[in-house]
């Protein structure tokens, strides 16, 4: 009888002890999720809107018709023009597949600097007159 005794103790302390152990304690408090300063703009917590990303698209398609226009008129060499359209698909590429799951505003704007690095680049080749890549 003792041994049943001090066994339905245990069993009853276990159960007890249950809920306690359930809980969550990392939602109570302090939230992390409150760090995101996006009402300031230093981040966008919920990503880019839609038309942003049409512009990031209309953007990256003037930048290949320029490519195209200047390895047409001689102005860069073909080994340049499919350098600057490599990047171009890359860029295009990154976009299609981090936009799955949506952006986020940082990834966004490694986007829109990857558009505008290639653009430098395209007025690079242009101005260079050299007709190879660097």
């Amino acid at each position: 009888m003792r041994k049943f005794l001090i066994s339905v103790a245990l069993v009853s302390t276990a159960l007890s002890a249950a809920p306690a152990m359930a809980q969550d304690y990392g939602r109570q408090g302090y939230d992390h999720r409150d760090d995101r300063r996006d009402d300031r703009g230093d981040w966008n917590r919920n990503g880019p809107n839609r038309p942003a990303v049409y512009n990031l698209l209309r953007q990256l398609d003037q930048v290949d018709m320029r490519i195209q226009r200047s390895a047409r008129r001689g102005v860069i060499s073909q080994r340049e023009a499919f350098g600057l359209r490599r990047e171009s698909n890359q860029i295009r590429a990154r976009l299609g597949f981090r936009g799955r799951d949506g952006l986020s505003g940082r990834e966004f704007a490694s986007l829109q600097f990857q558009v505008n690095r290639l653009e430098q680049r395209l007025r690079f080749e242009r101005n260079d007159r050299d007709g190879r890549r660097f």
